[in-house]
């Protein structure tokens, strides 16, 4: 009898761990993603938060102060382009719905170029007959654009409400970050052993290297340009500014945000505009990533581009805008984990030869 009692423990104990853990999984899931964001830029930000607390702030108070930044950054951008997505749609169709839409002649100055000035002016004029049929195409698929650029804007206001809860959680992660990365480190140490510290420096230089080298960078380029739009008053400037953001994490890409716009102004006769769009985001817009990816960006882990680049789209097809910070990070750690594996089972025989010398 009490053999049976005992098996039946056996068995009833790890069952009911299971439906125990499957509950709280089925509770948590709609929000892993926002939990897990929250738990890396929390992880990625936790020196400021030191510093904080070394200057005797309470704890809610060192996290209200990184809290407030944090979401003036992430939130005012995507709440400012999903409030004028419906605005910039409406000024897109009725820019595209007007009768006509005039290539301006060349400059003169242009044509009197030497050399080169007929050649110039020629081409010119072609490609105004050219950016004419294409306003005549935009204008067929108008109607077709507008209707998915709606959906985005949906999907964008629900982004945003996701940012919001990860905020609000990165908030409790930072007043109570210290027993929990106790316990963090606890689980590690049980399933790693002494390979616990090598395994949370490669986790720590992954992050950073991915959210302040190429993610931070990208952001610091999209919001300069926002600002150079707003300048120059174009109606699309927040949105166009998301874009930026996505483009400006590849070399050069970002030229699919300012060239067309530089174009467009000259078409409204703007020439003055156009000329300060392409020196700003030439000149400066184009040149942030040179030097402040190398100040933001750890040393301490070479990562490859396409791996970036893949993890960025994959994350954002997958978990939408979060995952845009979420697939590089998980791929990057992963890629370095398994990396630090091979080196180490490489570095395996060699020590074992000396050892027996």
């Amino acid at each position: 009898m009490p053999s049976e009692k005992f098996r039946f423990e056996k068995i009833a104990s790890p069952l009911a761990l299971f439906l125990l853990l499957f509950t709280c999984y089925e509770v948590l899931q709609p929000f892993l993603i926002d939990l897990l964001w929250a738990a890396i830029l929390c992880f990625v930000t936790w020196p400021l938060y030191s510093r904080l607390r070394a200057w005797d702030l309470s704890p809610n108070l060192a996290a209200s102060c990184m809290v407030l930044p944090i979401s003036i950054l992430l939130l005012l951008p995507i709440a400012a382009a999903a409030f004028s997505f419906t605005e910039d749609i409406n000024q897109l169709l009725h820019w595209l719905n007007q009768s006509a839409h005039v290539w301006p002649a060349p400059p003169v100055w242009l044509e009197k170029l030497p050399v080169v000035g007929n050649q110039l002016g020629g081409a010119w004029r072609k490609f105004g007959e050219d950016s004419e049929h294409l306003v005549n195409l935009g204008r067929q698929y108008a109607l077709t654009g507008t209707s998915w650029l709606l959906q985005q804007s949906v999907k964008l206001g629900a982004e945003m409400m996701h940012l919001f809860l990860s905020v609000l959680v990165l908030y409790f992660f930072y007043r109570d970050g210290e027993h929990v990365a106790q316990h963090v480190v606890m689980v590690i140490q049980r399933l790693a052993g002494e390979n616990t510290q090598r395994i949370l420096h490669i986790v720590r230089s992954s992050l950073r290297a991915v959210v302040y080298g190429i993610l931070g960078t990208a952001l610091a380029q999209a919001l300069a340009s926002i600002l150079g739009l707003v300048i120059a008053g174009v109606p699309y400037a927040f949105v166009l500014g998301v874009f930026a953001f996505f483009l400006m994490i590849i070399p050069t890409a970002g030229t699919l945000v300012w060239l067309p716009v530089a174009l467009w102004m000259l078409t409204d006769g703007e020439i003055g505009w156009a000329i300060f769009i392409t020196l700003w985001f030439s000149l400066f817009v184009g040149t942030i990533d040179n030097w402040l990816r190398p100040i933001l960006i750890s040393r301490e882990v070479e990562l490859p581009f396409v791996l970036i680049v893949i993890g960025i789209f994959g994350g954002l097809f997958e978990f939408g805008f979060i995952g845009v910070f979420i697939g590089p990070t998980l791929l990057a750690t992963m890629y370095s984990l398994v990396l630090d594996w091979l080196i180490r089972k490489e570095q395996e025989p060699l020590v074992e030869l000396e050892s027996g010398h």
